[in-house]
């Protein structure tokens, strides 16, 4: 490349695995039914249901989304965010219409559907909602803030505000026919508010509840607008009747109030987290659809009694339920990140997609396929088809976490290290277990690679992996049985990565103690260590093997000589931890990922960075090429999967 063609470019965004189940209320039909709209770390996807194409609605926020809001009318869309500290929380507004038709038209994002970024609440956005005619939007600050605020849609103006209540308050949703009122639900409480757009000022009016004293966690409002249904943490849907009064002079004498009408006497497990209202349309009855803690999903008729023959049980507590505008049908999403799509006649539950739910520590693509590649997560690992976007297989152990992965050269196994201290080989297209190496570390293991050796084969290859207890071990894998050939503790800390050269003889290990040791894999001894004051997260070889690079938490980059492992020169990597780097197979390029969330890409030789990417919320816990160099998976602790198209950064 040129190097007046180097020029700091922004990544594009091919494609994104993954879905923040935990985000309530998140996922959402478009009002024309062809698309769904769900959020993944600090962004949210617009995904074609048909074509499976998407569309990165990415403001440049790298908080994470809190709420996700559309209009009735499909005009717009609307993310809340939460913020660290006492920063203030965005509420952006997106031009839905214009967002769609760059997805018809090819265009993966655009900064140009944005409308408003607005900015009023404190730390976090609670939760938001659009009026019946899209002209407003309410917005609800979290825990820090408790703050109601009526924006203009039109003008990106704060039109009026209020404390929402004396307790915290989790939900707002405005009546469907009206644009003068909306309903608040939260700790203990229900209010029904009405707007004076004169004065301007809002008019609460608080529901009558009697004794009962609950945490509502979630709202809905019937068609007619004379019913609202919470679900709350003690597993009961209540319903309420939400008429009042017009807003009164002061000593005006209160006629309509709103008050608890009903709520079912048979609780769900671990309390209701989304509702729904739905018309039955043979009798014209508001019935509801409750989804619970405990992964059921259930109808309630009128009078808040369960349909015995409209249940069903999903993987995960159901955290958002979206009818499908023609309301024969509804997507359920659950906080374990499944997507089910379930027809209401049948009830019958369709798993669409599924993702990590938590952090994902590592990810690696066989050495001859770019088509599929392999993540290490919490409880699970997972085989995917970068093709198609799909999880092809799943091997699950319940209250366990893979800290790293790696695949034979054959591709006939996938070796894993794990928290409870073993390493374990699966098939890899059954994921049936080949072998188990019990207390291969006394801790976790945390870093595993393959040792590609002169004579290894599928029969008989070797192993090093790295532990919390600062050990570097080395295993000879046969068919029968496992071996460990050499145990080296000179590290103080855990080790967090180990790579070794092309032809196995030698290996370095990156560590928490401030170093990183060479190692002569063939006599189990050091040949030589580099040393810094911080701590090394990551480390590789270049190509020709004359250098190494690391990734450290002193927001560094260093270039190390691998004849003495003497310092060449350090670059700053960003403005927090460096975590993961991995280098193109020619060696002119190299990527790297950190704790500021962004993937960056850089020219080896000049040390300059030459092209960013920003989508992930959390720390990014790994970067690498795919095989044929055209594309970066990065992984990070949202549970999401960015793959990155590098060929427009390389010009």
């Amino acid at each position: 490349m040129a190097k007046e063609s180097r020029h700091e470019d922004i990544l594009s965004l091919k494609s994104v695995i993954g879905f923040s189940g935990i985000v309530a209320g998140g996922l959402h039909y478009t009002p024309c039914g062809s698309f769904a709209a769900f959020p993944l770390g600090s962004v949210v996807i617009l995904k074609a249901l048909s074509s499976k194409k998407q569309f990165f609605l990415d403001a440049g926020i790298d908080k994470k989304v809190s709420c996700v809001a559309v209009s009735k009318d499909g005009s717009y869309l609307a993310t809340g965010h939460e913020t660290p500290a006492s920063f203030k929380a965005e509420v952006v507004v997106w031009n839905l219409k214009k967002a769609i038709e760059c997805l018809s038209n090819d265009v993966l994002r655009s900064e140009e559907c944005i409308i408003h970024i607005l900015k009023q609440h404190h730390k976090q956005v609670q939760a938001i909602d659009f009026s019946f005619d899209g002209q407003y939007l309410t917005s609800l600050g979290g825990q820090d803030d408790n703050d109601l605020v009526v924006w203009d849609i039109e003008t990106g103006i704060a039109i009026c505000g209020s404390p929402a209540a004396n307790d915290l308050t989790h939900c707002v949703k405005w009546l469907n026919k009206r644009s003068d009122r909306f309903v608040t639900c939260g700790n203990c409480h229900v209010r029904v508010w009405q707007i004076c757009f004169r004065t301007p000022k809002l008019h609460p009016v608080d529901v009558c509840m009697g004794s009962m004293r609950r945490v509502m966690q979630c709202l809905c409002i019937s068609e007619d607008d004379s019913f609202a249904f919470t679900g709350n943490k003690t597993g009961e849907v209540i319903k309420f009747n939400i008429e009042r009064d017009d807003i009164k002079n002061f000593n005006g004498q209160e006629i309509n109030r709103p008050s608890l009408n009903c709520y079912n006497k048979e609780r769900f497990s671990k309390g209701v987290k989304a509702v729904a209202c739905v018309v039955n349309p043979t009798t014209g009855n508001t019935n509801v659809i409750a989804g619970s803690g405990d992964g059921t999903v259930q109808i309630l008729n009128p009078k808040l009694q369960p349909i015995p023959t409209h249940a069903a049980t999903l993987h995960g507590a159901v955290t958002s339920i979206a009818l499908h505008p023609d309301r024969k049908s509804f997507m359920a999403g659950t906080g374990l990140s499944q997507r089910y799509s379930i027809d209401i006649s049948t009830f019958t539950p369709e798993l669409r997609e599924t993702c990590h739910f938590g952090e994902i520590h590592d990810v690696k693509f066989p050495q001859k396929s770019s088509e599929i590649f392999v993540t290490a997560s919490e409880q699970d690992i997972r085989v995917w088809s970068a093709v198609n976007k799909m999880e092809l297989l799943r091997v699950n152990l319940p209250n366990l976490t893979c800290y790293a992965i790696d695949i034979t050269p054959s591709g006939g196994s996938i070796v894993s290290a794990w928290s409870d201290g073993k390493i374990r080989s699966f098939l890899p297209e059954s994921g049936k277990l080949q072998f188990m190496i019990p207390d291969a570390h006394s801790e976790a293991v945390t870093s595993l690679a393959i040792n590609n050796r002169d004579g290894d084969n599928e029969s008989l290859w070797h192993v090093v992996s790295g532990g919390r207890d600062g050990r570097v071990r080395v295993w000879k894998i046969n068919a029968k049985h496992q071996t460990m050939v050499h145990s080296m503790k000179e590290h103080r800390g855990s080790v967090n990565a180990i790579v070794c050269n092309r032809d196995g003889s030698k290996a370095i290990s990156a560590s928490s103690d401030g170093s990183c040791i060479v190692w002569d894999l063939k006599k189990g001894v050091r040949i030589h260590a580099l040393y810094d004051a911080t701590v090394f997260h990551t480390v590789c070889y270049h190509p020709d093997e004359s250098q190494y690079i690391t990734g450290s938490a002193n927001n560094k980059i260093g270039f190390w000589d691998a004849y003495d492992g003497s310092p060449i020169r350090f670059i700053s990597g960003g403005e927090s931890d460096i975590t993961s780097l991995h280098i193109q197979s020619g060696g002119t390029y190299f990527v790297s990922g950190g704790a500021d969330k962004n993937v960056n890409v850089w020219h080896y030789d000049d040390g300059e960075m030459i092209s960013t990417g920003q989508g992930h919320s959390g720390r990014i816990s790994k970067v690498t090429h795919s095989p044929d160099q055209n594309s970066v998976v990065s992984v990070g602790s949202e549970g999401g999967i960015f793959i990155w198209n590098i060929c427009t950064a390389r010009g």
